[in-house]
């Protein structure tokens, strides 16, 4: 609402015509007049641009006129000028008409306190589960939206503002769970996110976790049943009677239960229809008083229960009751560094959806909300879509303040003995210590990776000839490595920056079959196999074979481009973590070879042999023990490292990531494209 009386310092006076033009109550009694003189002035009052023009005199005698920085004789100008025009068609006097009421409507609730109290009493009555204040609608106790699509997870907003005349929404307590495996999931949780609707989507600080992981890492495999008839994702339950089972060497069947259970820890909402989605909200019917301060302590309830709140308290409850001389665990001051401290703090003790609301709306259930009669038409119009998309990736620039993503060690510790160390530690000395001294390392550590002031843009193009493109910019990144039980926290490196660029095929789009490449046939696959044999040098032979795998495997590619920007910190710890797995793998690729008496020996000349090639890997062995010499690792890793602190530049990776076609083709609609 404007507020009345003069206009505010700075903004420039409104013009004021003197006579009756400026007395809103003389022009109605001249309206008067001429309509009970000329049948004309009739239809010209049907039409609503006197009406319009009384609404907007009567607001600017008032000071308090809609859109004040144009000038009055602007809107009077253009309104009996477009009915001067409109009068001359009967069609184009209903579109007038039909145009020029709710722009009064809209004048009247903008200028006229009267009018827009009526306006929101109306609403609150209609709506009971908005609270209208002022310009704003605010919504509480939003139903969770359950994923139950390609990809599996729980989505939840505990408030949300929309403001009308900023065009403004405000998400209040984001908490999303996602399923990665049956036993292993991605937590999100963010404070507040801004979308302005046309300009930029602004977040806040975003904190992401990788949690579960245990039946991956110790029962193998689970079951590929990961979805009930009812359309529920369920996961592995994780329960600590089943971790110390599983530490014992007893293998027990994981029970399984719906992954909304295990995201809210047992405190899943029930499942609800869409048409009781509004209704699942929290009821206002206040005052405009009272609204807002309910409104006011509903925002802070949210902003206290939050887990990221309580996690900066914790921090500093622990940083306050360490004993003086017992040294400080971080710089409380350090944003950065509290941040990552907060990240650890939430990967352990909370669960993915903290605050679960009591009802669930599931997306196929808004799905199918439309007929399958319109469904199937609209994706007959693909061109719709980009130009929809187009649109909105333009308008929407992503700004997030820091994503914050934290990992436990004990999940790369499994890794790397699955697949590095494997049995060879039992086998070779040097490979058991060097195995040590890798896994204690990573043992009852969080690893916190920070990106700082993150921007992105996205390209959608609305000519299917061309790719989606995505930009990402990082203005700062750093790792972490955190010991929560000792409540230890170091930085372990820390980049200037970083950007990415993923390149994306528009038909990998909904409903873009139409533009699907054609399988290879027998005849494609032939002449490449030929393009192979006749191949300008290994470079071209091994492009050429790349490409035939790909044909063969019905593949597209997503180019993706990733760079860190030098100079770089390296922390002497991770140096010798690295320099350790590096002489670790060096070993084991030695051992995997087979000796040379445990080939089979026919004959004197193969004996020889063996005999020749046992000297000279007992030499090469020599030679990798004086490589893969500690002291001098390390004095290499040293001088790389003072090196990374002075360079200046990029460093990363550039590829082609594979997607296989098939399960798009399987998905395919066969109806043709009306707007392609």
């Amino acid at each position: 609402m404007a507020t009345r009386g003069s206009p505010a310092k700075g903004q420039a006076p409104t013009l004021r015509f003197p006579g009756i033009v400026t007395n809103a109550h003389a022009f109605a009694a001249l309206l008067v007049l001429l309509v009970a003189i000329w049948d004309w002035a009739y239809t010209w009052l049907i039409s609503g641009a006197p009406i319009l023009t009384y609404s907007l005199l009567l607001g600017e005698a008032n000071g308090n006129r809609i859109l004040p920085m144009v000038p009055l004789w602007v809107f009077l100008l253009s309104i009996h000028g477009t009915y001067a025009v409109a009068a001359t068609s009967w069609l184009l006097y209903w579109f007038f008409l039909f145009g020029c009421y709710p722009l009064i409507y809209i004048s009247c609730i903008f200028q006229f306190d009267i009018v827009s109290n009526v306006v929101r009493k109306g609403l609150r009555y209609t709506l009971g589960q908005l609270d209208f204040i002022h310009d704003k609608i605010a919504i509480f106790d939003l139903p969770a939206l359950e994923i139950d699509t390609e990809v599996d997870g729980l989505f939840v907003i505990r408030g949300l503002t929309v403001s009308l005349s900023s065009l403004t929404i405000i998400a209040h307590g984001v908490e999303v769970g996602i399923k990665l495996s049956d036993d292993m999931e991605l937590a999100l949780l963010c404070d507040k996110a801004v979308v302005s609707l046309f300009r930029r989507i602004d977040v806040g600080d975003v904190y992401a976790n990788i949690k579960g992981g245990e039946y991956e890492m110790t029962f193998g495999s689970v079951m590929r049943d990961t979805r009930k008839a009812s359309g529920a994702s369920f996961m592995m339950e994780d329960s600590p009677l089943l971790r110390r089972a599983t530490a014992t060497g007893l293998t027990p069947s994981p029970k399984k239960v719906t992954m909304a259970a295990r995201m809210t820890n047992g405190d899943a909402p029930a499942d609800i229809p869409a048409q009781d989605g509004l209704e699942a909200a929290n009821a206002f019917d206040l005052a405009d008083k009272k609204a807002v301060d309910k409104y006011e302590e509903t925002l802070e309830w949210i902003v206290e229960t939050s887990l990221i709140h309580q996690g900066r308290k914790t921090m500093m409850h622990a940083i306050n009751s360490r004993p003086t001389n017992g040294g400080r665990i971080f710089d409380p001051t350090n944003e950065r560094d509290m941040r990552a401290a907060v990240c650890s703090y939430l990967h352990d003790d909370s669960p993915s959806i903290p605050h679960p609301p009591q009802r669930s709306i599931r997306v196929t259930t808004l799905q199918n909300l439309s007929s399958p009669r319109v469904r199937d038409f609209l994706h007959r119009l693909p061109m719709l879509l980009r130009l929809m998309l187009n649109i909105l990736s333009y308008f929407h620039p992503v700004n997030i303040a820091s994503i914050t993503a934290g990992a436990s060690g004990r999940w790369i510790q499994t890794m790397l003995k699955e697949h590095v160390f494997q049995h060879y530690g039992s086998q070779d000395s040097e490979v058991r210590r060097l195995e040590q001294k890798v896994l204690a390392w990573l043992a009852d550590a969080d690893f916190v990776l920070e990106l700082e002031k993150f921007s992105g843009t996205s390209q959608v193009p609305f000519l299917a000839n061309y790719n989606i493109k995505c930009n990402m910019a990082i203005e700062d990144v750093m790792v972490y490595r955190a010991l929560p039980n000792d409540m230890f926290l170091k930085q372990a490196v820390r980049f200037a920056g970083a950007d990415a660029s993923i390149t994306i095929p528009s038909f990998l789009l909904p409903h873009h079959e139409h533009l699907f490449p054609p399988m290879a046939t027998s005849s494609d696959i032939k002449a490449q196999e030929d393009k192979i044999k006749k191949a300008d040098g290994k470079v071209k032979a091994i492009q050429a074979q790349f490409e035939l795998d790909q044909i063969q495997g019905d593949e597209a590619n997503i180019n993706m481009s990733v760079h860190a920007r030098l100079p770089a910190c390296l922390d002497q710890e991770l140096l010798d973590f690295v320099a350790a797995l590096v002489k670790a793998t060096k070993i084991i690729e030695k051992e995997k070879d087979p000796g040379p008496m445990e080939q089979e020996v026919r004959g004197i000349k193969d004996f020889t042999k063996a005999m020749n090639k046992g000297f000279k890997d007992s030499v090469k062995r020599v030679a990798v023990d004086a490589v893969t010499n500690d002291k001098w690792i390390a004095k290499m890793v040293g001088k790389v490292s003072k090196n990374l602190e002075s360079l200046r530049g990029d460093v990363g990776y550039s590829g082609d990531l594979p997607v296989p076609m098939a399960p798009y083709r399987a998905a395919a609609e066969k109806l043709t494209k009306l707007l392609p």
